[in-house]
C-alpha cells in the first residue's frame, strides 16, 4: 500500500464542475473537487480521491472496476477509492452498484477499499462490493449503509469512532465479516446477515458496548460468530440476535472470548433470539 503523493502523482483527470460525469467504461484516476457522477461503467487506476469539498454520487446500476496493482509488493491491491468529502451511492435492489475488481480471476485484496476517513456524509444503498482488502472502511464518519453486500474481501465491513448505521445487509466468505472499534463512538448494527465468513464479528479493542447490535443473523462462520481482540478486555453486549442454533451451549462456543481466554471480555448475548429471523433481501 503506498502514500497518497504517489497516488496523486499521476492523476488522469482532476474534477471541478457541478455536472461532471464518467461513464461508458471511462478510466478514472481522480481528484474529486466538485460535484461529479459516476454512470455506466468505471475503471479506477490507483487512488481515486473526493476531497472534502467534493461530492461524488454514483448512480444505480454503475459497476466501479478497481484495476489490479501492487506497487509496494506487499500483496495488497493499491486501487481504491478514498472519500474526505460526500458519498452518495444510489444502487437499488433491482440495480445494485457493483465495486469490484478488473482481475479475469478476482481474488481477495485485488484492490484496497473503499475508505471513507474524516469525511462530511456517506450514505450507501444497494451495492455490492468484492475482491478488495477491505470492503468498506469509514472512520470518524457519519455514514448510513442500507442493502450493502460485501463479499470475497478480508474485512468485509470495518468501522472505528464512527457513528454509522448498517441495516438490511450481507456480510459473507470475508476473512471478518464486521470487523470494529468503537473507540467512544457507538454504531447501530440491525438486520444484517453475517454468514459464511472465518469470523463473523471481530471486536478489536476498546469496544465498551455503546453500540446496539441487534435482530442480526450469525451462522456458518467458519471458527467463531464472535472473536474478542487480544487487548479487548471490555464484556460486549449483543442480546437479540440469532446464532446459528437455539442451543446455550453451542452458541457460548462459537465466541472466542473470555470463556476461552482468561482476560477477555465477554459477549453478552442473552437474551438471544430462539428461531431464525426472516430478514429483508440484500441485492
Amino acid at each position: 500500500m503506498k502514500g497518497l503523493g504517489a497516488g496523486v502523482v499521476a492523476v488522469v483527470a482532476v474534477f471541478w464542475s457541478c455536472t461532471t460525469a464518467a461513464g461508458s467504461d471511462t478510466p478514472v484516476q481522480s481528484v474529486i473537487k466538485g460535484d461529479v457522477r459516476w454512470r455506466g461503467e468505471v475503471s479506477v487506476d490507483g487512488i481515486a480521491i473526493v476531497t472534502r469539498e467534493g461530492r461524488l454520487t454514483i448512480e444505480a446500476g454503475t459497476t466501479v472496476r478497481f484495476l489490479q496493482r501492487d506497487d509496494d509488493g506487499d500483496g495488497i491491491g493499491d486501487s481504491e477509492l478514498r472519500v474526505e468529502g460526500v458519498l452518495r451511492v444510489e444502487g437499488t435492489p433491482d440495480r445494485p452498484v457493483l465495486f469490484t475488481s478488473a482481475a479475469a480471476r478476482p481474488a481477495p485484496a485485488d484492490w484496497k477499499y473503499i475508505m471513507i476517513n474524516h469525511g462530511r456524509d456517506a450514505a450507501v444503498s444497494n451495492a455490492v462490493v468484492e475482491y478488495a482488502f477491505s470492503g468498506v472502511q469509514i472512520h470518524y464518519t457519519r455514514g448510513t449503509f442500507r442493502g450493502l453486500v460485501s463479499r470475497h474481501n478480508v474485512d468485509g465491513f470495518r468501522f472505528s469512532t464512527a457513528p454509522v448505521v448498517l441495516e438490511d445487509s450481507l456480510l459473507t466468505r470475508n476473512e471478518n465479516g464486521i470487523r470494529f472499534e468503537e473507540r467512544g463512538a457507538g454504531a447501530s448494527v440491525r438486520g444484517n446477515i453475517v454468514t459464511d465468513n472465518r469470523f463473523g464479528l471481530f471486536a478489536v479493542i476498546k469496544c465498551e458496548g455503546l453500540s446496539v447490535m441487534e435482530n442480526n443473523l450469525f451462522e456458518n462462520n467458519s471458527e467463531y460468530n464472535v472473536k474478542m481482540g487480544e487487548r479487548q478486555t471490555t464484556d460486549l453486549p449483543l442480546s437479540c440476535n440469532w446464532w446459528g442454533t437455539s442451543l446455550d451451549g453451542e452458541i457460548r462456543a462459537s465466541f472466542f472470548d473470555g470463556r476461552m481466554e482468561p482476560g477477555l471480555g465477554r459477549v453478552l448475548y442473552e437474551p438471544y433470539l430462539k428461531e431464525r429471523p426472516t430478514l429483508a433481501k440484500s441485492p
